[in-house]
């Protein structure tokens, strides 16, 4: 794209920018690529694939080879149109947060599944809620879903706030600024919770030296979980039965090589049973899965 008087269609320019990302390692290249465009063009990626002969004008032109470089120096893309698609939904975002990633969507399969298992309002504490996202695709698939939505971070939970307010779901889904498992005051009345659902920081000391560089783009408050990456996982493990009744499920995402020493630290408690995980795209155990146990 170095000749500025050449003209650009969208599929030359998709076709191109395919190609450039693949030779600079970004994620999904061509995904990324229409993603970008999209954005510039202002209209949904899917429209694209009924203007690939429409010539890209001068100025769109400009905004998006300035995009192009930003995203191949490392810079996630996601961050640069401030947005990533989670459960189907548009998930606003900015650099304040974590970008929304697939297998956190296992959190909002465990909420759903529950909510189909039985009758009447269901009651869910997301913590760490970052950008809402978890909270957001659960209540939005589930009418009868009461959340509460917790972060430390009082910018995530800005984003949070837009994100509940872009669906409707203000009704619903009740924002609080807390420290993990520290139930604020705002919502008080509302243990005992049927789920427990958590992202929270689980990087250790040596794995946050060797991140990819548009990782690092991402707050490390959100990343870093201690030098084993357990230091939070350890605390809502803890502090969960507190909250969950019995039989309630608490459900956390962990690390791609934590799931022995996670299910150790559950049975550790007593107080779950049927702890289980569920594995990632990749394969690999991604979700703790332990229920409260029923006896009391």
């Amino acid at each position: 794209m170095s000749d500025t008087t050449k003209q650009w269609t969208v599929l030359q320019l998709i076709n191109w920018t395919k190609d450039y990302f693949s030779r600079k390692g970004v994620d999904e290249p061509r995904l990324s690529a229409e993603v970008l465009l999209s954005h510039v063009l202002g209209c949904k990626r899917v429209k694209l694939y009924t203007q690939f002969d429409r010539v890209v004008e001068s100025e769109h032109l400009d905004r998006f080879r300035e995009l192009v470089r930003r995203a191949a120096a490392g810079e996630p893309v996601a961050y640069l149109v401030g947005m990533k698609e989670f459960y189907s939904l548009a998930i606003r975002l900015t650099p304040d947060v974590l970008i929304p990633r697939p297998e956190t969507e296992l959190l909002v399969d465990v909420v759903l599944e529950y909510a189909r298992s039985c009758s009447g309002e269901v009651k869910l504490w997301d913590v760490c809620t970052g950008s809402g996202c978890v909270a957001v695709a659960a209540a939005y698939n589930c009418d009868r879903l009461i959340v509460l939505a917790t972060d430390i971070s009082t910018a995530s939970l800005k984003i949070a706030k837009q994100n509940v307010q872009q669906y409707q779901l203000e009704r619903r889904i009740r924002l609080a600024k807390a420290d993990l498992l520290d139930l604020p005051q705002n919502a008080q009345d509302m243990p005992p919770f049927d789920v427990i659902t958590a992202n929270p920081p689980y990087i250790s000391k040596a794995q946050m030296e060797k991140l990819p560089p548009a990782v690092r783009y991402e707050p490390a408050l959100a990343l870093y979980g201690g030098v084993d990456g357990l230091d939070f996982i350890r605390r809502i493990i803890l502090h969960a039965p507190d909250y969950l009744r019995p039989g309630g499920v608490l459900a956390i995402e962990v690390g791609f090589d934590q799931a022995e020493r996670v299910y150790d630290l559950l049975c550790k408690t007593a107080q779950y049973e049927r702890i289980t995980f569920l594995k990632d795209l990749a394969g690999r155990e991604r979700v703790a899965l332990a229920r409260k146990t029923s006896d009391e």
